[in-house]
């Protein structure tokens, strides 16, 4: 009785999570904030080339993997390729809002084991967007993310995709998006209205700093029905997430 309650429980999470998945079917509202955002983003880096997107937040349940998703694809209804990744090796949340089963993924790859040394990719509806999910959760995530093999990896996607979307762990918890600072070209942080903490948020932005990351950017989520106009800041309307 309790393994079918779970099941349901399973099958409802995964039908809300692709309500709020970005189409043609969602709200004029939702679908103008991330063309808002994704302009935004393109203005904040400039230039030819791939750029790589670091998505975080300060602490978990602020929405950041579905930010990442649906910035992904914004991105690619203007035609543009993008790869998402799963950098959350130790909560990951990609596989289960796409649908997907989280059994061969970026982790897998990192630590080059005999039986998953080469990158599984998964394509989701629109063949303009790649997905790495996570993978295995590894022991010693940190070590895994900050490898040569990771940076090496963000180089060689540079060559085929015109944006890399990675979604980051939440930085007040552990540090893992801090990292690779010298491979990502900006980052987001995605604050949730009436649960991020202004402490936990300020920590955020300073271990950031710290590490000489540049900041493009506050996603602020989850404000029902209202616009923010916020002209010294880059806070986006999005969703009211349930």
């Amino acid at each position: 009785m309790k393994k079918d309650k779970n099941k349901r429980k399973a099958v409802e999470q995964r039908f809300d999570s692709e309500k709020m998945l970005l189409s043609s079917n969602s709200s004029f509202m939702v679908q103008e904030a991330f063309k808002m955002l994704r302009t935004n983003v393109m203005f904040s880096l400039p230039g030819k080339g791939c750029k790589c997107i670091g998505i975080t937040s300060a602490n978990r349940s602020e929405g950041k993997s579905m930010v990442s998703i649906n910035l992904a694809m914004s991105l690619a209804q203007l035609g543009k390729r993008v790869v998402l990744i799963d950098c959350d090796l130790r909560i990951p949340t990609v596989a289960s809002k796409l649908g997907l089963k989280n059994d061969v993924g970026l982790s897998n790859y990192l630590a080059g084991t005999e039986a998953d040394s080469f990158l599984r990719i998964y394509h989701h509806g629109d063949p303009r967007i790649d997905v790495v999910l996570a993978g295995r959760i590894p022991p010693d995530p940190t070590m895994l993310l900050g490898s040569p093999a990771m940076k090496n990896l963000i180089k060689t996607l540079r060559e085929s995709y015109d944006f890399i979307i990675l979604d980051f762990p939440p930085i007040s918890l552990v540090t893992d998006a801090v990292l690779l600072t010298d491979s990502v070209d900006g980052y987001l942080v995605v604050v949730r209205h009436n649960t991020s903490e202004y402490s936990k948020l300020n920590e955020t932005v300073t271990q950031l700093e710290f590490a000489h990351a540049k900041i493009i950017g506050f996603v602020y989520n989850a404000k029902s029905q209202e616009r923010l106009i916020n002209k010294g800041s880059k806070y986006y309307q999005y969703y009211k997430e349930k």
